[in-house]
This record gives C-alpha cells, sequence and structure tokens, in this order.
C-alpha cells in the first residue's frame, strides 16, 4: 500500500499533487453506475462487511434474517453454539427458507417443498416426497444449504467476505482491530444490542456516509443546534478546547479521536445527570483501569471515536456506541442499518442516560443523523447536477511529502485520504 504521497497521480478516481498540497477525488465515483457495479464485484464483495453480533443470536437456534449487498442470509447460532451464516436459499429450486426476519429453530425447513435442513452445517437430513431420488443423491453435498464464503468475528462483531481467497478478518483489519476490542472493554461482560436494529434510506451514495461518520470539520455548522445544546449539557465544568487526532490504521481504515467533555456512560460524568449517576460513574471507571490498564482506561472513558471499517462499516464510540453498516442499493441510494450498544451488565441508571444520548445525537431522530442526511442528498444532488468534475480532500495536505500512516490533526483529512487512496488502489487495478 502507498505510505505516503510524494509524487504526482492522476486515475480515473484520483488527482494528486504534492508539489501543490492538492488531493482531488473525481464525483464520477459517487454517480456513475458503472463504477457502482464494478465497486460490488471488485471491491464489495471482496471486502470484509458487517452482518452481526453475538447478543442478536443469545440461545442456540435463533436466527436473523439479513440482506448483505445482494445477498439475503440467514445468521443464526447453531443447535452447537457456533455461529454460521446460510444462503436464505433453498438449493432445490430456489424458495426462501426462512420468511420471518428473525426467530428460533432447530431445523430449517423450505416452505415450498419442505425439503428439511439442520442448522448446524445446512445438512439436508429430510425431504417431504424422497421417492425417485438415488442413495447418492446428496453425495458432494451439493444439495445442503451454502454457506457464506467467508465468517470470521472480532469482539463478537462478526463479518463476512464473499471472496473465499480473502486475507484473515484480523489481519484486514490489522491496527483498527484494536479499536474494536476497546468496544468490547467496555465491560467485563461485553456487549450487547439494546432494542434491535433500525434501518433508514438516503437518497445518496454509501461513501458519503463514511466520509461525513470521521469529519470533524462539519460539526459547528452542520451541528450548530447540537453544539448549543451541549453547552447546556457541561454547564458546571471547566471550559475546555476540544482537542483530537485523525488516524489512518492501514487497510484504508480510518477516523477521528476527540477528548471532549460531552460525557460518556464509560465513564465521563456530566454534572447534568446528577450526583447519584457521579458515584456509579466513578465506580465504573475506577474498575476500567483497573481491568485494562491506567493508559488504556482513561482513553477508553476519555476520548470518543469515529471509526469507518474499509469500505462500508462506521463504529461511533462517542456518547454511547452505535455501529452502522451502509447497504449500497445503487449509486445514489444507500440503506443505513444501525445497532445501538451498551455492556450487557450495565446499570439501569447508566443505561438510561446511555438511551438518552443515543436520542439526543446519533439516533435516528437526534441532532446529528436528520442534518447529516439532508447534508449527504444535498451533495448527490448537487454532483448531479453541476458540472464539477471534483471533490477537494486537501485539508492538512502538506506540500511535497503527505503521509497516509498514523496520525493528523482531527479537522484535517488525513483519514479520508487514507479511504480514496486504498479505494483507487483496488479500483484501479
Amino acid at each position: 500500500m502507498t505510505k505516503s504521497w510524494t509524487k504526482k497521480h492522476n486515475s480515473e478516481f484520483l488527482d494528486v499533487d504534492p508539489g501543490n498540497a492538492r488531493f482531488r477525488v473525481s464525483r464520477k465515483a459517487f454517480t456513475c453506475p458503472d463504477v457502482f457495479q464494478r465497486e460490488m464485484d471488485n471491491l464489495l464483495k471482496k471486502s470484509w462487511i458487517f452482518l452481526g453480533h453475538d447478543s442478536e443470536v443469545p440461545n442456540n437456534g435463533d436466527y436473523i434474517v439479513r440482506t448483505i449487498l445482494d445477498a439475503n442470509l440467514i445468521f443464526t447460532r447453531t443447535r452447537n453454539g457456533d455461529i454460521r451464516a446460510f444462503y436464505n436459499s433453498c438449493p432445490h429450486r430456489g424458495a426462501q427458507i426462512c420468511r420471518d426476519t428473525k426467530g428460533s429453530r432447530k431445523m430449517f425447513t423450505c416452505p415450498y417443498h419442505g425439503w428439511t435442513f439442520n442448522n448446524a452445517d445446512g445438512e439436508l437430513v429430510s425431504q417431504a416426497a424422497p421417492y425417485g431420488y438415488p442413495d447418492d443423491f446428496n453425495e458432494g453435498q451439493l444439495y445442503n444449504l451454502h454457506q457464506i464464503a467467508r465468517l470470521e468475528n472480532r469482539g463478537g462483531f462478526w463479518f463476512v467476505n464473499f471472496d473465499k481467497d480473502a486475507i484473515s478478518l484480523n489481519d484486514y483489519l490489522g491496527a483498527a482491530g484494536d479499536r474494536i476490542d476497546m468496544l468490547e472493554e467496555h465491560s467485563e461482560k461485553g456487549l450487547e444490542i439494546i432494542n434491535g436494529c433500525h434501518e433508514y434510506y438516503i437518497k445518496a451514495n454509501y461513501k458519503l456516509m463514511c466520509e461525513n461518520s470521521y469529519d470533524g470539520y462539519h460539526l459547528n455548522v452542520t451541528h450548530a443546534s447540537y453544539v448549543d445544546y451541549m453547552k447546556d449539557m457541561t454547564k458546571g465544568l471547566p471550559p475546555q478546547v476540544p482537542s483530537g487526532k485523525s488516524r489512518s490504521f492501514g487497510n484504508g481504515h480510518s477516523g477521528f479521536e476527540f477528548e471532549i467533555q460531552a460525557g460518556r456512560p464509560i465513564a465521563q460524568w456530566l454534572p447534568i445527570w446528577g450526583e447519584d449517576a457521579k458515584l456509579v460513574i466513578d465506580e465504573k471507571k475506577e474498575e476500567l483501569l483497573k481491568r485494562v490498564g491506567e493508559e488504556r482506561g482513561e482513553f477508553i472513558a476519555n476520548v470518543h471515536r469515529n471509526m469507518v471499517i474499509f469500505p462500508a462499516t462506521v463504529m461511533n464510540d462517542q456518547q454511547s456506541i452505535l455501529i452502522r453498516s451502509l447497504l449500497p442499493v445503487s449509486e445514489n441510494e444507500t440503506i443505513v442499518r444501525a445497532w445501538a450498544f451498551g455492556p450487557a451488565d450495565e446499570e439501569e441508571l447508566l443505561r438510561d442516560i446511555r438511551l438518552q444520548c443515543v436520542l439526543s445525537f446519533l439516533g435516528p431522530g437526534g441532532f446529528a443523523t436528520p442534518d447529516d442526511v439532508e447534508m449527504l442528498e444535498l451533495c448527490q444532488r448537487g454532483y448531479e447536477t453541476s458540472p464539477i468534475e471534483w471533490n477537494d480532500i486537501s485539508k492538512g495536505f502538506e506540500k511535497g511529502e503527505c503521509s497516509l500512516e498514523g496520525e493528523n490533526d482531527a479537522f484535517n483529512e488525513l483519514q479520508m485520504r487514507a479511504y480514496w487512496t486504498r479505494y483507487d488502489e483496488i479500483m484501479s487495478a
């Protein structure tokens, strides 16, 4: 992978000129149907995409039906306690086997002809009308449920890859894997999803949501009402100048990390939450520091983090934890699937605070999400109705040589340049 830009680079997607500190991205990447199809074939289907979390299928036999890219999958915990992902299509005549979005089954039975499969490995175990087939009919397991090519997890977060030859998830994540570990470390008992999953639709390219998710530059303008709201929320605390860094973790994964007094149930108290909450949060922080060490614990407690796992998974660890999986529909349409997380053993008082934090900012009706959706759709319409060919992502680009490793000021755009460099490497190969 390119570690830094030292020479001019012109491709279908990038215009990079280190001598003039310029880094531009072609708007074609957001608007061209042909590019979108190439992304599906060459990038998205060969990358690790977030599928779901352990806590969504807590009991043996539990399953969820979920679409990833253009595949409908059964995400299940088997009767043996293992996690599997099967294509939701009968190998006989193709009918979708599970019609409900979730449930619990020891066996999966096709509603069309009654073929039945176990949930451990998808083996065909019976047929409603088995006569007429030879004894070795299923030799080679052609008629078992088909599993996704690759299914792996990090800290209870399960990812799929449609490419059987893909590198392992841990190798793919690289340094970003440690930030996922920090999510799980919010509690000794791990995390759980709170109140299921919600989805919403935006009339914009999925990569706009990636850019927006770790763009610290738009906060004071786009979310001015939230900034005013937080002034009231932080009354009683000494004034603080927010500080932070943008980071590149390699393989296109990147994010920004802010040290700001915006409150975190793990474990940063705000006066408006009251003294009872302070006692609980102080205890939580003491336990955290003892369990993971003081330096790591202080980082988890005080630093708000947004990270994009290339190319289409967003992990927000801010006032609460929200994971977004971006489902590209077309070059200008995206379905956003979002889950709120909290510690599995969280006290009722902190869970209430966490839910208030989700609702106030990252939730579908919070201060942030409606504002962001409007901006992304404005961008998409601007791309499609003007002759301008390039977007500028040059903020923080240093003349002569621009590194794509390490860190930079959070209000710069290292994280986006890291994403687009990896995108260009794959799409231009």
